[in-house]
């Protein structure tokens, strides 16, 4: 009786099973690539545009603050908030915020207010607000953007408006474009104002008075003074910052309660009408490390 055996198995050489092992993860590979970012051509216009606006590489402009591109946004009215711990998020506001809480988050949100005297009103003695990721538009006739104390204001957008944000005590601003104030003869138009306070920190911001629209350089940049509350204005620093325009870019008062303010590593442009500070020997240290930018010039300061 005769047996048939099975045909011997053909074997696959070892080469030719790694080279398929290899194809299938390069196929895969391919296929679960991340997607390009939408906003590639968006996000290097506004590149371009803080470029042409004369904001140097690495400082806040129309690339990098405001709300993030590709967010959406839910139109709205005024809004209040009311209950600690309250998160007002995604939001086109027609109108102003006003917050009655502790805690509060605004965050990506476009407030614009017209006519009235806060965008972002801080009633009584709240804490803990933080706006990020956020603009703030005075729609040509709004007096301040944000006042008085104990917030933070992060990657925010601040523009046509007569003054930016009010400097209380406790109070943060960084990462931010604060630009395009608008002239009002009652007021002198400043990116940032203090009339008083302690705990007040100003760092790596673009702040520029300057009305691009006309080129009136307006007040300052940074407007510091102790005239009102109790008198006093102290512990402030002001560092990491482009600023440019004004009269002066910053213009600090000699008033007897300013003491422990310190400008540090500031880069400033020069279009200043008189010069970049203006500030009292003994109260406000001017570190040499403060640049016009662009150069290895030190800073000069002038005596008010």
């Amino acid at each position: 009786m005769t047996v048939l055996a099975h045909p011997p198995t053909r074997r696959r050489p070892f080469a030719i099973l790694i080279t398929a092992a290899l194809l299938v993860v390069t196929a895969c590979s391919e296929g679960s690539d991340e997607p390009k970012d939408p906003f590639a051509a968006q996000r290097e216009r506004l590149t371009q545009q803080a470029r042409a606006l004369g904001i140097p590489e690495g400082y806040p402009g129309p690339h990098n603050t405001g709300v993030p591109l590709g967010t959406e946004l839910q139109e709205s009215g005024s809004v209040t908030a009311s209950e600690d711990g309250q998160v007002v998020e995604n939001l086109d506001i027609d109108g102003c915020i006003s917050v009655k809480a502790d805690d509060v988050v605004i965050r990506n949100v476009r407030v614009r207010c017209e006519h009235k005297q806060r965008a972002i009103v801080v009633e009584g003695s709240r804490t803990g607000l933080v706006v990020e990721d956020s603009e703030i538009d005075g729609g040509g006739t709004a007096q301040v953007a944000i006042g008085w104390g104990n917030y933070t204001l992060r990657r925010v957008n601040v523009h046509n408006i007569v003054d930016g944000p009010r400097l209380g005590s406790g109070v943060t601003v960084e990462d931010s474009w604060i630009h395009d104030m608008v002239r009002n003869d009652d007021y002198h138009s400043d990116a940032l104002q203090a009339n008083g306070g302690s705990g007040i920190v100003v760092r790596h911001n673009t702040l520029v008075p300057t009305d691009t629209s006309t080129g009136d350089v307006l007040n300052a940049a940074v407007q510091l003074g102790a005239e009102a509350d109790s008198g006093e204005l102290t512990d402030v620093t002001i560092e990491d910052n482009y600023l440019d325009g004004g009269n002066y870019t910053i213009n600090v008062r000699d008033d007897d309660g300013i003491s422990e303010v310190v400008l540090r590593n500031n880069r400033f442009g020069t279009s200043a009408r008189y010069g970049p500070v203006i500030a009292p020997e003994g109260k406000v240290e001017v570190e040499d490390s403060n640049r016009t930018q662009g150069t290895t010039t030190r800073v000069e300061t002038v005596e008010p």
